[in-house]
């Protein structure tokens, strides 16, 4: 597979390192409430999730959508699956860890970081073209949203779980 720099670096480029930035400082300046090893399988986890759903919708035979200033692989695509996408889902966990919300609390949190996310994809897309709709709605993209940040809470308890208690963590 071959990376593609950008054609040229514009508005696109700047939003993903201005959100990155943002995002990550954001997270940085949040105490830490979970282990490392927590931390690195959500990053992974996302990192994958989003490389595997992009590649599954935005080429053929689906090609619902492209991203960055050509439909090849960039070098920002990279930076988008594992330095943008990852904080998002962080953040909804890091309040589900600090809250413990349960029942209508959980769903409005979860329903909540959909909206938000989505949002943000509409601002990505249209004010700075990170993603060109070829086939995709924004409307499509809520239920996937809803299902990423499940599918996050599941893991992140899959892992706390099983890890070793916290006194035998070095």
């Amino acid at each position: 597979m071959i990376l593609y720099p950008p054609v040229r670096f514009d508005a696109n480029e700047w939003f993903i390192l201005a959100v990155s930035l943002l995002s990550w400082g954001t997270l940085c300046l949040l105490p830490r409430r979970s282990p490392a090893v927590t931390f690195f399988v959500i990053w992974l986890f996302n990192g994958l999730l989003g490389f595997t759903a992009d590649f599954t919708l935005g080429v053929k035979p689906f090609d619902l959508y492209d991203f960055g200033d050509r439909p090849q692989f960039e070098w920002f695509d990279v930076v988008l699956y594992f330095v943008t996408y990852p904080p998002a889902p962080f953040l909804m966990l890091y309040g589900f860890d600090k809250w413990r919300p349960t029942g209508w609390k959980l769903a409005g949190r979860l329903l909540l970081f959909t909206a938000a996310t989505t949002a943000l994809e509409g601002a990505t897309t249209f004010a700075f073209h990170v993603f060109t709709y070829k086939g995709w709605k924004l409307w499509y993209s809520p239920p996937v949203y809803l299902t990423t940040y499940s599918l996050n809470l599941l893991v992140y308890l899959y892992v706390r779980n099983y890890l070793p208690p916290k006194s035998s963590i070095t």
